[in-house]
């Protein structure tokens, strides 16, 4: 029997204005460029106003960043990747409400699904509503569609058109209004996407695209740093300059990196005197996992390995983290889902409503107790 055809929606071509050089950008999802229509690495960014690579020298680092902001002892978060059990941080914010002990983040970053997270984080408790909603009233179904046999002759698995309306959904103007309201206070908020096309990771100024109306390209870095390579669509962004048409092809930040925790070049210079400071960091993840076995087969295999390694990852990004707070006097305090929480993730259910619901719990809990930091494994 042949699956009915189902086709892949294209995302409505978007034009963006970008100041008086009137460069435009467009995103959509599925195109492939040619050589001719890449980037010239020689050239400038025209985009540089929005973003930089995680390369990138001090200097680079502070055409984003408030310097008196960085100065005052900042108080920071950095949320990691993790598909579904972005749940824990969500609930870890909710719950950090009701404890009272939240501060004002000064800077937030995210990648994956700490890149759906950031933006509410950042904006305020005021929308811890809506981080609920997203990570506890919602399923599959709200979120990818199989695309079938069609998907392995794709660029993906899944067709991730309802992910695409459930950021735009929860996105509002008023949701971006308050990005930019406190990007204009000096406040920043970056999220990491992953350039296929270079191999290198790109960090997007989201209060800058807030701050110049640029709602649309917000949602589509929303969503390229949550494109589980594979699984989900790449996101193409598509803009003309000096009479070229360009293409970029941008994925799951958690290709680079798992966790934007504080970049050293950010810090250097005159954005940072060594004035204290509090760095959070919410892994959205189990860093030290009970044993389970695991399935013979390739698909099992696979996912396993591919877990282990984005653990590993994310441990590693910690311990440069601790040891880049102890030279620049940050404190410095680390939440990851508990190994005695007994929550179990089922890789052949993605996005399941249950097991998010009970994450969202785990994480609030923790939280509201004042018990959500410290629960590290003894080897990182």
């Amino acid at each position: 029997m042949t699956e009915p055809d189902r086709p892949v929606s294209l995302l409505d071509r978007r034009t963006l204005i970008l100041g008086a050089s009137a460069l435009s950008v467009t995103a959509c999802a599925g195109q492939v460029p040619s050589l001719d229509e890449l980037p010239d690495p020689n050239a400038p960014d025209p985009l540089a106003r929005y973003r930089l690579s995680t390369s990138d020298d001090a200097d680079a680092w502070m055409r984003h960043l408030d310097p008196s902001r960085m100065r005052g002892g900042p108080d920071m978060l950095a949320l990691s990747g993790g598909g579904e059990d972005g749940a824990f941080g969500a609930g870890a914010l909710n719950g950090w409400t009701s404890h009272g002990s939240r501060p004002e983040f000064d800077l937030v970053t995210g990648i994956s699904t700490g890149a759906l997270i950031a933006p509410f984080a950042f904006a305020g408790p005021e929308h811890d509503t809506a981080l609920k909603q997203i990570f506890t009233q919602h399923g599959p179904d709200d979120i990818l569609r199989l695309r079938g046999l069609r998907g392995l002759l794709n660029d993906s698995l899944y067709d991730v058109k309802p992910m695409a309306n459930l950021i735009a959904k929860y996105t509002s103007a008023d949701v971006l209004n308050a990005v930019a309201a406190r990007h204009a206070e000096g406040a920043r908020l970056f999220v990491v996407t992953s350039n296929l096309d270079t191999g290198k990771g790109t960090v997007w100024n989201m209060g800058a695209l807030a701050s110049d109306g640029q709602y649309e390209l917000f949602r589509e870095v929303m969503r390229a740093s949550s494109a589980l390579p594979g699984l989900f669509p790449p996101v193409t962004l598509q803009y003309g300059t000096e009479g070229r048409t360009v293409r970029e092809t941008h994925i799951d930040g958690g290709v680079n990196m798992q966790l934007l925790a504080v970049p050293p070049a950010a810090f250097s210079g005159p954005a940072r005197r060594g004035n204290g400071g509090h760095l959070y960091v919410v892994i959205n993840n189990t860093l030290d996992p009970s044993p389970q076995p695991v399935a013979r087969n390739v698909m099992s295999i696979s996912q396993r390995a591919l877990t282990t390694m984005i653990r590993s990852s994310a441990a590693e990004t910690v311990r440069s983290a601790r040891l880049f707070s102890q030279q620049s006097d940050l404190d410095l305090s680390v939440a990851s889902i508990a190994q005695e929480s007994g929550i179990t993730f089922d890789p052949g259910a993605r996005f399941d409503q249950q097991y998010m619901q009970q994450l969202f719990a785990h994480g609030y809990d923790r939280a509201a107790r004042g018990a959500l930091w410290g629960n590290l494994p003894n080897t990182i």
